[in-house]
């Protein structure tokens, strides 16, 4: 079996287990900051899935559901499948197509995993599953993904950001690493992010105005805030939660 054929058929991991049993979700910030005491008015929001993340763990998961259950009607589920592909191969040198097959196989784990922990909740909450491959698949996505591309090539301060938010990714996990490999792999966060990005603006065009994610997006963020006029108007109106998750 060669080498790439093994990374397909590794086994893939069960949604793990923390060595706390129990979370509460908190809000961390909102941005803008003009809807922090409004974003609540809405119905519906998505959750973005960030796959082999110790964010998602059963425990942590369960925290954020109650924590939208109690807030909105709907919720759509945002499956990071087709974009995890990008981690697959800047952190673990997987060849392109190894590493799409392995982060799809990733993402129908989570759902299967993660099912009963949304169950749970489906009397507060309609939740649904929806993943980045389907979305990447549609007409629009291309459209945002090609405006995001010409917007980082064309803006420094644009370009700046999304580069700083991947070199802090990739610093914590550089050891051993070299400069031009680092470098490669800072390359290759930025095009995760464009496409994250483009996927957050098909989403908010289809009635979906908050976003909620247990940790910071620097550059979203800032979208959100107006520090990036130039990026598409669906970005600039996402309203962007970002939860802490403590431990008790």
């Amino acid at each position: 079996m060669s080498l790439d054929a093994q990374e397909i058929a590794a086994p893939i991991p069960r949604i793990a287990p923390t060595r706390r049993t129990r979370y509460k979700a908190e809000i961390a910030s909102v941005s803008p900051e003009s809807s922090r005491n409004t974003f609540e008015r809405r119905d519906t929001c998505f959750l973005g899935v960030s796959l082999e993340n110790s964010n998602f763990t059963t425990a942590k998961l369960t925290s954020m559901v109650k924590w939208i259950s109690r807030r909105f009607d709907r919720c759509t589920v945002l499956v990071g499948d087709s974009i995890h592909r990008l981690t697959l191969q800047s952190t673990q040198g997987m060849a392109p197509e190894c590493a799409r097959e392995r982060a799809l196989a990733l993402g129908r784990r989570f759902v299967e995993d993660a099912g009963q922990v949304f169950d749970e909740y489906r009397e507060s909450t309609d939740f649904t599953f929806l993943n980045c491959n389907d979305v990447q698949k549609r007409e629009e996505y291309a459209q945002f993904h090609n405006k995001l591309l010409a917007f980082f090539d064309e803006n420094e301060e644009f370009r700046s950001s999304v580069e700083s938010f991947g070199r802090a990714y990739h610093r914590k996990r550089a050891e051993g690493v070299s400069a031009d490999d680092l470098e490669k792999r800072i390359r290759m966060s930025s095009d995760y992010f464009l496409e994250e990005f483009a996927v957050f603006a098909c989403l908010k065009e289809q009635g979906l105005p908050v976003m909620v994610y247990p940790g910071s997006f620097s550059t979203l963020s800032e979208i959100a805030k107006g520090q990036h006029p130039g990026a598409p108007e669906e970005l600039r109106d996402l309203v962007v939660v970002s939860l802490h998750l403590k431990g008790r």
